[in-house]
């Protein structure tokens, strides 16, 4: 009789514990389910914060890109009424730099990545418009522009660079109607980034190309991004390497 007692207790004791396991999973699970409803409802915030935040910034470059056309625009109406040859070619040159920045907040607004910057694709579309611009069909352009990604901060300098190098060549090494070989690499080698152009014109004695504004404006931008800029013989012709590191770059 005790031990069928006995029994009966720990029948029914078992079962009030599996009831309490029961219980308290029951309990986990809805905890469990709240968390999972809390966590959802604010990643679903954070992700219509990070889209309106998006989509603000391309918003900003879409039209700091349509006031630089603007403002280019007003320029080149000036220029028309300009008689002196040498006021008229320098605000050429203020254009050509206006148009540069624009074209890269062009690239900034189409991107789906608002915190990294193509130099490759920026440099191989500057360069054929750069080149095509100039209606110079003697001009053999040859493009190697892999993409390398920076830090969105410097594509405003690097673009500046470029397109200062590009209309430097144009200018210098195929002037007097003289045709050549142009050709622009972006690359990559372990963590550092490179930029090169070359071409096969007369060269700049290194005298005069140090006081030219041209090479100041290069000279200051690159230090502005972090980079080093080089200029060396490409015998014949003159070469600009620009290098930096791609990890500062993406910093």
């Amino acid at each position: 009789m005790r031990d069928k007692q006995g029994t009966i207790r720990f029948f029914f004791a078992s079962q009030m514990d599996v009831s309490e396991r029961v219980e308290a999973n029951q309990i986990i699970n809805d905890q469990k389910l709240l968390v999972e409803r809390e966590v959802g409802r604010r990643t679903a915030e954070l992700q219509a914060a990070l889209d309106a935040k998006t989509l603000l910034l391309h918003e900003v470059d879409h039209r700091v890109k349509n006031n630089l056309m603007m403002i280019g625009s007003l320029l080149r109406l000036q220029v028309r009424t300009i008689e002196d040859p040498a006021v008229a070619a320098k605000l050429d040159s203020m254009l050509e730099r206006v148009d540069a920045l624009a074209v890269v907040h062009r690239q900034l607004y189409q991107s789906s990545d608002l915190s990294r910057f193509d130099l490759g694709t920026f440099a191989r579309n500057l360069a054929t418009d750069v080149v095509g611009a100039s209606d110079r069909a003697d001009i053999d352009l040859h493009l190697d522009a892999r993409p390398l990604l920076v830090d969105a901060a410097n594509a405003s300098a690097l673009g500046l660079i470029l397109n200062e190098i590009l209309t430097n060549a144009i200018k210098h090494a195929f002037s007097d109607g003289r045709g050549g070989r142009l050709s622009v690499v972006v690359d990559e080698d372990a963590d550092r980034g490179l930029i090169r152009i070359c071409d096969d014109g007369p060269g700049i004695p290194s005298a005069k190309r140090t006081k030219s504004i041209g090479t100041s404006l290069i000279t200051r931008l690159a230090r502005q991004a972090r980079a080093e800029a080089i200029w060396s013989d490409n015998a014949p012709g003159t070469c600009v390497t620009i290098t930096f590191s791609r990890s500062e770059m993406q910093a």
